[in-house]
């Protein structure tokens, strides 16, 4: 794990968007297009407003979600709303985007088909950017589901797995196995709370591990931590 602090956001967010503007657009060169996973949530919509603007081939960049809500894509908490309101904007408006979500009543009955999708079309991601909650949760796996364990195995074979977090809406989660196939991964957060959290799972002998722990202690990926004071 790399980790990258500053006491100010918008420096932090300037640092992350060079960093994958210049990524996505050295694949896009090597190898003619380039994919990106991105998480949901509040603390990247600036991020990704910016990055909308930003000269990058985007009809060779194919884009989809860490995770989504089951929810229908006009949802105040779809994600793929957000990011149209977001990052499909300006030059990003041209980028191919996969959504998660399909039409199924439940992510149980769903799995299989965002599965086959993303398989067929994102087999192996390039690049995914990350957030973190307070409770050590990335993409939509949490702490204490009964697939949790499912959602971590480095063996997990399919790229998404159904999520259903206590108190919270059913939601699509990409597995960390998928995740791991990526070029490189890239988590983004912000506040002392979730420094403190990344701090305390940076202890290899932790008694009881956040998923986040998981993500941090795997060797098969390279992980850059991108956190601002504010």
């Amino acid at each position: 794990m790399q980790l990258y602090e500053f006491s100010d956001r918008a420096e932090c967010e300037r640092a992350l968007l060079d960093e994958i503007t210049a990524q996505l657009q050295q694949t896009i060169d090597e190898k003619k297009s380039a994919s990106i996973a991105l998480a949901g949530g509040n603390t990247p919509k600036p991020f990704y407003q910016t990055l909308s603007e930003q000269p990058i081939h985007w009809q060779n960049v194919k884009v989809t979600l860490t995770d989504e809500r089951w929810v229908d894509s006009d949802h105040e908490d779809s994600n793929e709303r957000m990011l149209a309101q977001t990052l499909r904007q300006n030059k990003g408006r041209d980028c191919v985007f996969f959504p998660l979500k399909n039409s199924e009543p439940s992510p149980a009955t769903g799995q299989m088909r965002t599965a086959d999708m993303l398989i067929k079309n994102i087999p192996a991601l390039d690049f995914a950017i990350l957030g973190m909650g307070d409770d050590g949760h990335f993409a939509s796996i949490f702490p204490a589901m009964d697939n949790t364990s499912a959602l971590l195995d480095l063996k997990q074979s399919a790229p998404c797995l159904p999520a259903y977090p206590e108190g919270k809406p059913a939601r699509m989660s990409l597995t960390l196995a998928y995740l791991l196939k990526a070029k490189a991964l890239y988590l983004f957060i912000t506040g002392k709370e979730k420094h403190q959290v990344l701090q305390a799972m940076q202890d290899s002998n932790v008694e009881h591990p956040l998923p986040i722990y998981y993500l941090i202690h795997q060797t098969v990926c390279p992980l850059h931590v991108y956190w601002s004071a504010s």
